[in-house]
């Protein structure tokens, strides 16, 4: 739960502060809605609303304002086409003084039209006004409306004489966010919006059946119950795009139209479609536009057309609640900050992106789909600052672990000069009283560097355990290579196997793939079939030790119904399921001697019976078969058939163990590493045991040892992997009282360095690798010759540790070898930047701590601080 807490606390506060911006986050949200606009692209609008509107030809030709005859004969035109209902949003209020006549005229056609609904305004909104008085110009009540959130002031009403004519009269304010209130109180009494008004005369419905209250309107249509929630009394427009989403026309071609269909002529606007629609007639200027998220310049008469498309399908924006939103901002950050604290694999940057994105997919789906607006800046905001607190914390913490590191690094090593110092000046004294052969305190100085070298053992180990082993950069240096999957060191043993599978991979013939378990014989034999003709057709793998003989059988060949007790229905082997493809027959030194003739039948002749079967069946599949058994000593036993091992043994691949691939290991330490996780590591003590363990497992061990030790390094939260994290039989080397590389130094001297001592010591440390042996040393002579200030008497004096001159020339010709090897490699005419990267192919399987006195020997030759001719007798 203690590790729960951080992620939760970065949640909980990233939520706090998105709710203290709340004000600046919903200015950022009316962006975000208009790019959900665009993405979601123009939709056509209900065909039953149609604009008439007044544009600057209307203006230019018929004046401005236009005289009411104008009007009263576009009234008259909708209502001889039978217009379902008219909504003018033009406000009529003062009579006309040039052409009362004309007043006369339009109060005429709407009272006759007995379906027009007239627009009026409040100067202020937000304001509560008197009750007006009894005769005043808003005289529609709607008795079931009651607690109106919206007060208005300074009602604009149309005339009185078009009032009591008109079937309706609306308001047509909207409010600062563009929300339109469905009704403003105006003293006592109740005005609607106008797109209200038009769909209640649409409708057919009295006021008394609009029902308003809690916030929600509802009214029956077609029998049919409708509600509207609203937010405070007013609706969010769900736009379906540009004005050109409606059928809209403009004022003078409709007046045009009518007076060619009374002419008898064929009108250029289909006016007979107005058919009991919905028709708003309004003014399309600058001057009465709004700024929308689809449109800056949204005229006016718009807004209600899209009122009434929202009403007729119910389609006003939703806004989830804010409560909602803040509990969503805390699952988010919980989510995008808990798996950079509580994750170490690559997933752990992928999860907080993923979660992100999903929230900004399922906002802009709810949204495009189902009009509920999700806001996503709030929960965006909070998942960015919950990933880059957790980023900062996480740095952090690194950075005291670290710091803790380095501490533990700084007393470990000062500890380690001390005895380093103190094991350097017994070595003087041996190696003088070995000058002058005086052996009385050889044994007693011996006891006391052995004691200061298992204290120096023991903390070389701690300290190696806290250092990163540079395994990537191993990789790139050592040509590391990739063939099919399988992980190799470019310049090492397994070169030789992947360019004989190259070779062989597109012929026929049978292959035999001898090694010990867990080297990759089935990974090779993979190999063979994907670089092969047959690469579109099955392989299939069959382990021949893990079955019974009977069971091998069926397995193979197949079986017909009821050739065996459950053998309830008929089956194909892998020999049929392989057809024309590739089939590996693992562990083939385990099959019996009767089944090994039935094997050399398929091999020869690519046929066999199925069991309890009588029908030949034909196949053509390659086979390709391995073992970790001695096949030849096997025939010679008599216990593996002759002619099918050389059936089998038409091509044959040999794949060396581990213990022969060292420049293998680091690269597949690196390969394990990276399926765990691309920040796992491994400490240099790690590394350094790793190399010279014997993995008898071969491969299979391996990855079974990294993937346990990630596992390990994971439940601590840790991604360096040190030795505690290894199994016992593993670490047995370094747990010791002496080091490795003393181990051997010391039984190379039992020995004398005798021809066969390198192989011997190998033998007596557990069966270790002869090259490994002689790579540490090699590694001990070149930090010898370091310490030695590049004296090389002294130096084989200090190797040998004998007042035997014959030892000692026997480990100075060998130092001299190793010299010599390094000389070889530097150019003293080239900068010494130049000569370093040439040294590389001599580091090659020397244990990665003796490389920096290669490098210390090698520049010393380059600046001539010794020199090999004179180290030459």
């Amino acid at each position: 739960m203690k590790r729960l807490l951080v992620p939760a606390s970065l949640a909980l506060a990233a939520t706090l502060l998105a709710l203290l911006l709340r004000s600046p986050l919903s200015t950022l949200e009316h962006g975000v809605i208009a790019l959900q606009y665009t993405l979601r692209g123009d939709q056509r609008a209900d065909t039953n609303i149609v604009l008439v509107y007044i544009d600057n030809d209307a203006i230019r030709e018929l004046g401005w304002p236009l005289r009411r005859n104008f009007h009263a004969l576009m009234v008259k035109a909708l209502t001889d086409v039978q217009a379902g209902v008219i909504g003018i949003d033009l406000l009529f209020e003062n009579p006309s003084a040039e052409y009362p006549e004309y007043d006369q005229l339009l109060r005429h056609v709407v009272a006759v039209a007995s379906n027009v609904v007239l627009g009026g305004t409040f100067g202020r909104i937000g304001a509560a006004e008197a009750a007006p008085a009894a005769d005043a110009r808003a005289p529609f009540r709607y008795p079931q409306v009651t607690d109106v959130e919206t007060k208005g002031a300074e009602f604009h009403a149309p005339m009185q004489s078009l009032l009591e004519a008109a079937a309706g009269v609306g308001h047509v304010n909207v409010l600062d966010d563009l929300r339109l209130p469905l009704f403003i109180a105006h003293g006592e009494e109740i005005v609607p919006s106008l797109g209200m008004e038009v769909l209640r005369v649409y409708a057919h419905l009295e006021r008394a059946a609009v029902r308003y209250e809690d916030g929600t309107l509802s009214y029956k249509r077609d029998g049919k119950l409708v509600r509207i929630a609203t937010d405070g009394g007013a609706v969010s427009l769900n736009y379906p795009g540009r004005l050109t989403s409606f059928n809209a026309y403009p004022f003078l071609e409709v007046l045009r139209a009518y007076d060619a269909l009374r002419a008898g002529r064929t009108p250029a606007i289909p006016l007979q479609s107005f058919k009991n629609k919905i028709i708003l007639v309004g003014v399309v200027s600058e001057e009465r536009t709004f700024a929308t998220p689809i449109d800056p310049r949204y005229p006016a008469i718009g807004l209600h057309a899209v009122f009434l498309d929202n009403a007729l399908h119910s389609g006003f924006l939703v806004s989830v609640p804010s409560w909602f939103v803040y509990v969503l901002c805390l699952v988010v950050g919980f989510g995008c900050a808990a798996p950079l604290l509580l994750m170490t694999s690559r997933l752990r940057l992928l999860i907080p992106a993923v979660l992100l994105v999903a929230g900004v997919v399922c906002s802009h789906i709810l949204f495009a789909a189902f009009a509920v607006v999700l806001p996503i800046m709030s929960f965006v905001v909070v998942g960015l600052i919950t990933i880059g607190g957790a980023l900062v914390y996480r740095h952090r913490v690194v950075a005291r672990q670290l710091e803790k590191v380095q501490s533990e690094k700084e007393r470990i090593t000062a500890e380690l000069r001390d005895r380093e110092a103190k094991v350097a000046a017994l070595e003087r004294e041996l190696v003088s009283l070995e000058a002058r052969k005086q052996t009385d305190r050889t044994q007693e100085l011996l006891d006391e560097i052995r004691r200061y070298k298992a204290e120096i053992h023991a903390l070389s180990s701690k300290r190696d355990d806290l250092e990163e082993a540079n395994v990537a950069d191993t990789e790139a240096t050592d040509g590391a290579q990739e063939f099919e999957g399988m992980v190799y060191d470019g310049g090492g043993v397994m070169r030789r196997v992947v360019d004989f599978v190259a070779k062989i991979a597109d012929s026929d013939a049978t292959v035999l793939i001898l090694g010990e378990s867990g080297t990759g014989k089935e990974m090779v034999a993979r190999a063979i079939h994907r670089r092969s003709r047959r690469n579109e057709h099955p392989f299939v793998a069959v382990n021949c030790g893990a079955l019974a003989e009977t069971l091998l059988e069926s397995e193979l060949f197949g079986h017909e119904k009821g050739a065996f007790t459950g053998a309830v229905k008929e089956k194909q082997g892998r020999f049929e399921l392989a057809d024309r493809g590739t089939i590996f027959l693992d562990e083939i030194g385990e099959v019996s001697e009767a089944f090994q003739l039935k094997l050399l039948r398929v091999l020869q002749e690519g046929e066999f019976e199925r069991v309890g079967g009588m029908k030949t069946l034909k196949v053509n599949v390659r086979v390709i078969a391995a073992t970790n058994k001695d096949l030849k000593q096997m025939v010679k036993e008599r216990r593996f058939r002759e002619d099918l091992y050389y059936r089998l043994n038409v091509l044959t691949i040999e794949i060396p163990p581990l213990r022969e691939r060292p420049g293998d290991i680091p690269l597949l330490i690196h390969h394990f590493l990276k399926r765990q996780g691309e920040e796992f590591r491994v400490s240099r003590n790690v590394l350094d045991i790793l190399q010279n363990h014997v993995w008898r497992g071969n491969i299979r061990e391996l990855e079974s040892v990294i993937t346990r030790a990630a596992l390990l390094a994971k439940a601590e939260n840790r991604t360096m992997i040190t030795t505690k994290d290894l199994p016992d039989e593993i670490t047995s080397t370094v747990k010791g009282t002496i080091a490795i590389e003393d181990q051997i130094l010391e039984l190379l001297r039992e020995k004398k360095f005798s021809r066969s001592a390198i192989s011997e010591t190998a033998e007596e440390l557990g069966g270790l690798n002869r090259g490994t042996v002689a790579e540490y040393f090699r590694g001990q002579c070149l930090k010898a010759f370091v310490d030695h200030t590049y004296d090389l008497e002294t130096t084989a004096r200090f190797i040998s540790l004998a007042a035997d001159d014959s030892i000692n020339e026997r480990v100075r010709k060998k130092l001299l070898e190793y010299l010599a090897n390094i000389a070889e490699a530097v150019d003293r005419s080239q900068p010494w930047d130049n000569v370093k990267p040439a040294l590389k192919p001599k580091m090659k399987n020397l244990p990665q701590k003796y490389h920096r006195f290669l490098e210390q020997v090698a520049e010393g030759y380059y600046r001539s601080v010794w020199s090999l001719e004179e180290k030459v007798r």
